[in-house]
């Protein structure tokens, strides 16, 4: 250990960025899928061991350790707290991207990513007891509110109320253990405000829908003019892109002849044995009063456990000319995924289509 200790002195300066960076490359070598029981336990013995290093750091600080073995290594202390927030939040920041759409939730998700980058660079405040309950509280947090879900196999209010739960005993039984004893209580003011102000805030982020809806995830979704279930697959049609747009998998610009039925077909990625229902809310842009307006809701269950994702559709036949979208929610309203397009007339135009499997 004193061979380590001269060693650490001597490349102090790149001790914090290895183990930021290495916590990032372990869990994108390792993590699997969001329901993997393995990585899910990993996870929580990362928060476990992460509680218990905040909890030395507290108990040092408060003078409630006085054994010199720990004192001595107490450097070791934040270096093995960067790690573990970063192999956490880069776990967080591979899973929430999974969910995330290019809306309201990308907020949490830029949360995570900047928390990913703050554990950089916040590097030398972490003796700093409430910037570890924050970082605590968040991690917990967002470990809590999709492992919930994978394990009761059901998601709801009740699930996410349940992490939150979760989250708050976990961080009370931090703070208890910090000062229940401690001579010095001062720090448990401004400790216990740090990690209730975070609960608090993803809580409100929640009710206002900008949390991706963990441990769902749209994997593929477009505009047909037929969708069909065949025995185990899906047959969809479109019209037959140009050679240039040779990659194309869905229409962007649908046109429409007399009678026509629009398909919006989805692949939603669920849990093993996680059973939902999911909505389509058809949306039309209504130029003389600026905004979007809903035409229809319509709703199919989802059984989870597909690798590419539990796959469906729904269709809607009285169409305008216009922009149109679909929303893919879950019962909560809280949003998968966005699929734009905009109807047009066929008119005169010769359409060719083209088959695919999904």
């Amino acid at each position: 250990m004193s061979g380590l200790t001269q060693f650490y002195n001597r490349h102090q300066k790149y001790a914090a960025v290895c183990c930021f960076v290495g916590g990032i490359v372990y869990d994108s070598l390792t993590l699997g899928r969001i329901d993997r029981l393995l990585d899910n336990l990993i996870l929580l013995a990362y928060l476990l061991i992460l509680g218990g290093l905040v909890v030395l750091m507290g108990r040092l600080q408060t003078g409630q350790t006085r054994q010199t073995r720990l004192l001595h290594y107490q450097w070791l202390y934040p270096l093995a707290i960067q790690f573990l927030l970063g192999s956490l939040f880069s776990a967080y920041a591979v899973f929430y991207f999974q969910s995330v759409s290019l809306t309201r939730t990308a907020v949490f998700f830029g949360l995570i990513v900047l928390l990913l980058v703050a554990n950089e660079l916040l590097k030398k405040r972490f003796t700093s007891l409430p910037l570890l309950a924050a970082m605590y509280g968040f991690a917990l947090f967002s470990f809590f509110i999709f492992f919930v879900p994978v394990l009761l196999h059901t998601m709801n209010r009740w699930t996410f109320a349940l992490g939150v739960g979760l989250s708050a005993l976990a961080l009370a039984g931090v703070l208890a253990a910090i000062f229940l004893r401690a001579p010095d209580r001062t720090g448990l003011r401004p400790t216990g405000l740090a990690a209730g102000g975070v609960l608090a805030l993803l809580l409100v982020l929640y009710l206002a829908n900008w949390i991706p809806p963990v441990p769902l995830s749209l994997r593929s979704g477009g505009i047909y003019h037929r969708a069909e279930k065949q025995g185990n697959t899906y047959r969809v049609e479109m019209v037959k892109p140009p050679r240039h747009l040779f990659w194309k998998k869905s229409e962007e610009v649908f046109y429409l002849r007399p009678g026509d039925r629009a398909y919006c077909f989805t692949a939603v990625f669920a849990p093993t044995d996680l059973h939902t229902t999911l909505y389509h809310q058809w949306q039309r842009y209504d130029e003389k009063r600026g905004e979007w307006v809903q035409t229809d809701r319509m709703s199919y269950v989802v059984a989870g456990g597909r690798e590419g994702g539990y796959r469906g559709f729904t269709y809607k036949q009285a169409l305008a000319p216009g922009d149109w979208r679909v929303d893919v929610e879950n019962p909560e309203g809280q949003l998968l995924g966005r699929i734009a397009f905009r109807v047009e007339e066929a008119g005169s135009r010769k359409l060719e289509f083209v088959s695919l499997e999904r």
